[in-house]
């Protein structure tokens, strides 16, 4: 029996099913209405994080711990002006290369600072023109005496010793150092500007280990060569290789970038500096970036909200994982020189900082899976919209499954990759693998490696499940070549 027909030629009971389909429409919305719900919690609790965490106004002035060690906080442009090769001052069996550097910034622009360095395998070569950078060791002491005193090495002799007071935010505090024969020089006079390095001692005092008048060729060290130049170029050439092909989403997703740099500069290492947990910062850190980059690069879409609640997901699976792993392994988190300098702190939670680095160095890679599966689907409900959830699901998971074996394989030579000299320098030692990937500096990074990767091959099937259920209409329409 042939269906009726209306003037048009359509089928009448063709008419009527699209009509009643019309009815159902709102309901697969009420259900991605809950996936924003879903989100929109997610999104008031980072926000509630980043109120509590937010670092105050004077996280940390300028650290006086650090530049009493030397460790310089200004650099200023040089220009090298001259290379001679010649036996070194005061060592004439060995060879050197005096340099001259012309400081081309900063409170000694034009002057002429020398610097000797020997002849080693870490020795840079230098070229006249080379453009570098050299580092700057400003003041922080006063000289508001000078006392002849017996000297403390031979109480029979008389040394001169001056008492200074420090530069400090706080009540004045004063040191008193002793000069070695020679050290009476020009430069030390009652209110002269000098250099003072010290530590702070057992009853929290601190202790001079050395005091410099202001003399430049003091001050400045060879810092660096000059690379900003090429490095913004690199910057520029990147842009316009993501925006030729990514066309407005590569420049949103530039965008993205941008705002995650700001939330680490902004949020995340004040933050840290102001003593808050690392792994609380690194948490809500990385879900703001999340937030940021998604919605910023692929817009606010059903997608783009499943890839985003299943970046946060496995981002909270990771910094569980990594908490108990790195509890149960003993890691201290003194792993290089700078962890160790952080000890002058007694506010920053180092192995807290080995937990935050896990977090972050996995949200990255996380975000790249989430997004990709949560595309993944609902290319493939694009595909062939006939498709059950469970056969999206199926498929997806296929991908995922190809897709997260090259990942956790990223993940493995970007950490390999960081510490090949370490690992070139355990060979030589002619140490056991076992050894090797006992000491902490390595298990660090095989930890990294690992737990970022279980937080990974979690992502994969949590995604692909809400992105096979969220892009499936809960009725199906049937093909107009199914209704007779």
């Amino acid at each position: 029996m042939e269906p009726d027909s209306d003037p048009a030629g359509a089928p009448a009971d063709l008419d009527e099913w699209l009509d009643y389909t019309k009815d159902l429409e709102p309901e697969p919305q009420r259900r991605f209405d809950t996936l924003f719900g879903v989100a929109l919690l997610l999104g008031v609790a980072t926000l509630v994080g980043l109120i509590a965490l937010w670092p105050g106004g004077g996280f940390r002035e300028p650290v006086e711990e650090l530049s009493a060690l030397g460790v310089p906080s200004e650099f200023y442009a040089a220009t090298v002006t001259e290379v001679v090769i010649g036996p070194c001052e005061g060592l004439v069996t060995v060879e050197c290369a005096t340099v001259d550097f012309e400081l081309t910034a900063g409170p000694d622009s034009g002057y002429v600072f020398t610097q000797e360095f020997g002849d080693s395998p870490t020795t840079p070569a230098f070229e006249i023109g080379q453009r570098v950078v050299l580092s700057y060791v400003s003041s922080n002491a006063t000289v508001r005496e000078i006392i002849d005193r017996p000297c403390d090495f031979d109480d029979t002799q008389i040394c001169r010793a001056l008492s200074l007071v420090l530069d400090t935010t706080g009540d004045p505090q004063y040191l008193e150092y002793e000069l070695f024969p020679g050290e009476t020089g020009p430069e030390f006079f009652v209110g002269a500007r000098v250099i003072a390095e010290f530590f702070e001692g057992e009853e929290g005092e601190p202790e001079v280990i050395n005091v410099s008048g202001l003399n430049p060729q003091r001050q400045y060290q060879f810092a660096d060569f000059q690379r900003r130049q090429t490095l913004l170029w690199l910057v520029i050439a990147f842009g316009i290789v993501v925006v030729a092909l990514g066309g407005w989403r590569g420049a949103a997703a530039l965008g993205g970038l941008i705002a995650s740099v700001g939330v680490l500069l902004v949020f995340v290492l004040p933050a840290i500096l102001d003593g808050h947990s690392p792994v609380m910062v690194a948490v809500v850190g990385a879900a703001t970036i999340a937030f940021v980059a998604l919605y910023t690069a692929h817009g606010f879409s059903r997608m783009t909200t499943v890839a985003l609640i299943g970046t946060l997901a496995a981002l909270i699976l990771t910094a569980l994982l990594s908490f108990l792993v790195v509890g149960i392994a003993e890691f201290t988190g003194f792993v290089t020189e700078e962890s160790a300098l952080l000890t002058l702190f007694d506010d920053i939670d180092v192995r807290g900082l080995l937990l935050a680095g896990i977090v972050l160095g996995a949200a990255g890679a996380i975000d790249d899976v989430t997004v990709t599966q949560a595309s993944a689907v609902w290319e493939l409900r694009a595909a062939n919209p006939e498709l059950t959830s469970a056969e999206l699901f199926s498929r997806g998971l296929r991908i995922g499954r190809d897709h997260i074996a090259s990942t956790v394989n990223t993940l493995l030579l970007a950490y390999a990759g960081a510490a090949l000299p370490l690992l070139v320098l355990f060979v030589l030692s002619e140490q056991s693998l076992g050894t090797v990937a006992n000491s902490e500096v390595v298990a660090v990074e095989i930890v990294r490696t690992l737990v970022g990767s279980i937080g990974l091959v979690a992502a994969v099937p949590f995604t692909t499940w809400m992105a096979a259920i969220a892009s499936t209409p809960r009725i199906r329409v049937p093909a107009a070549t199914d209704i007779t």
